[in-house]
């Protein structure tokens, strides 16, 4: 009985003490053992008792899970603020949306109108020129108004305005 004992603290010592070895092959593939690697294979033995804990900062290899998972948060957190960074700049380039005009208020503009009276009525255009003395004032069609409405002012009054469907 008591070398049946011996032997098996024995057997348990030495399951204890083995030594797990960690390398990459010719192919690039990582391959764990706890025999010694090839001769002429640089490899790192690991500690199979070691507790997991929080990496050190000078740590370039992770082997814990908690490790693992703390890198993943960080990498997916870069990630979210390179998208809403991304996302900014999208909102930023694009065009504001198109106003239009509303037929109630097309039929309010008079040749003559300042363009005072013009903005006050009809808004800001969608788009705007100016040639010296000469300014064009153009409203973009919507859904609801399928209507470009080009309006010139000439010394700042209301010289002509043209109306045309454009779906």
């Amino acid at each position: 009985m008591r070398i049946v004992l011996l032997v098996s603290m024995l057997c348990i010592s030495f399951a204890a003490s083995a030594q797990v070895y960690r390398w990459v092959d010719e192919k690039g593939r990582v391959t764990y053992s706890n025999e010694a690697p090839p001769p002429g294979v640089k490899a790192i033995t690991l500690d199979i008792d070691a507790q997991p804990g929080p990496p050190s900062a000078d740590t370039i290899e992770c082997y814990t899970a908690l490790c693992q998972g703390e890198r993943m948060e960080q990498r997916i957190a870069r990630r979210e603020a390179l998208d809403a960074q991304a996302s900014a700049g999208r909102v930023a380039l694009s065009p504001p949306p198109v106003r239009g005009l509303e037929f109630r208020k097309y039929i309010s503009i008079r040749p003559g109108m300042t363009e005072g009276e013009l903005l006050g009525i009809a808004g800001e255009p969608d788009l705007r020129s100016r040639d010296r003395s000469l300014r064009t004032y153009t409203y973009m069609p919507t859904p609801a108004d399928p209507f470009t409405t080009t309006i010139l002012l000439v010394r700042g009054r209301v010289h002509e305005i043209e109306r045309e469907r454009k779906f």
